[in-house]
């Protein structure tokens, strides 16, 4: 997979790159995607997807009889600003910029069909083509923040553990990171912000956007890579950037006044001392972090989830 570990200082940071970049594969590995073969198709009662077994996911495995069920949500038809044209041939500048908008992938160079002009999911058939609920063929890039401090109670613990900033998502109560799509012309970096503000603080009031600022102004990259998301069809597909934002002191997130916005139905600081079940493929980024900042790794120790927990700081 083409997970990438990035920083945009020099020296030190380029040596704990190289030496990482091993334990950051052990983290995420290359399996087939499952949320993205689920049925019913998200937000939608009847739509199934054809079945795909493991086994004939990827595309390397012939199957002349593959059919999969053609579905594009009737908002995307109607072709938005943010959506592509319901004809793929139109667009003629895959796997490169076209425009503003990044049509290439981080798992590398894509496949075209040639009679469609349809893109090919990377990771494989997901049993349903056309966009679904995205809005461009081929990649949609998001941007993940992965805000984190030490837990304030640390006494009974045999190792530190972080607390992280996730939401409740409105569409599925899912625990989820507060990302979101990156904008024409934004970086993920200015995404992670935004998306951020928008969904863990609802405001953009001045005083809120410096604090944010400070708290993301030595932030990383930690994630770049596709996403098993269930919204995914063979034509269409998730990716997503996280970007790591840690307050090692906890001074700078003190004061943070958490409130849901948005997509979020509830935020709260959530204790990273056991298993949750979050969206997607946000649990990968979760480890990456913990293994980043060198805290408890909850995952090997504990293998019960939750999707909701009560024992979090809502300040």
């Amino acid at each position: 997979m083409s997970l990438l570990w990035t920083y945009h200082q020099q020296g030190s940071h380029l040596l704990l790159q190289s030496s990482l970049s091993n334990i950051l594969r052990s983290i995420v590995t290359t399996s087939v995607h499952t949320r993205a073969r689920q049925s019913p198709y998200v937000g939608t009662k009847d739509v199934q997807r054809t079945a795909v077994p493991d086994s004939k996911v990827s595309w390397k495995v012939n199957w002349p009889d593959y059919k999969a069920t053609e579905y594009t949500a009737s908002k995307v038809l109607k072709n938005p600003p943010w959506a592509d044209d319901p004809d793929a041939k139109k667009i003629k500048s895959f796997n490169e910029f076209d425009g503003k908008i990044d049509r290439r992938s981080f798992m590398g160079e894509y496949e075209i069909d040639d009679k469609t002009n349809r893109p090919r999911n990377p990771a494989g058939r997901t049993g349903l083509s056309g966009r679904g609920l995205l809005g461009h063929w081929g990649p949609n890039h998001a941007a993940d923040p992965v805000v984190t401090r030490w837990a304030k109670d640390q006494s009974n613990l045999k190792e530190k553990v972080l607390e992280i900033v996730l939401i409740n998502r409105k569409d599925n109560n899912h625990l989820a990171l507060p990302g979101g799509m990156i904008d024409e012309g934004e970086n993920a970096f200015v995404a992670a912000k935004r998306e951020f503000l928008e969904e863990a603080m609802n405001s953009n009031d001045d005083a809120v956007v410096e604090q944010i600022d400070k708290l993301f102004e030595n932030a990383d990259s930690i994630y770049k890579d596709y996403v098993d998301d269930p919204r995914n069809t063979d034509n269409a597909w998730m990716e997503s950037e996280a970007i790591d934002a840690h307050d090692e002191t906890g001074e700078l997130t003190k004061d943070l006044r958490l409130e849901a916005g948005d997509d979020a139905a509830k935020v709260k600081w959530v204790q990273l001392d056991r298993v949750h079940n979050l969206y997607a493929s946000h649990e990968s980024m979760v480890r990456i972090a913990v293994k980043k900042h060198g805290a408890y790794e909850y995952w090997h120790d504990n293998q019960h989830s939750s999707e909701t927990t009560d024992d979090t700081n809502n300040k």
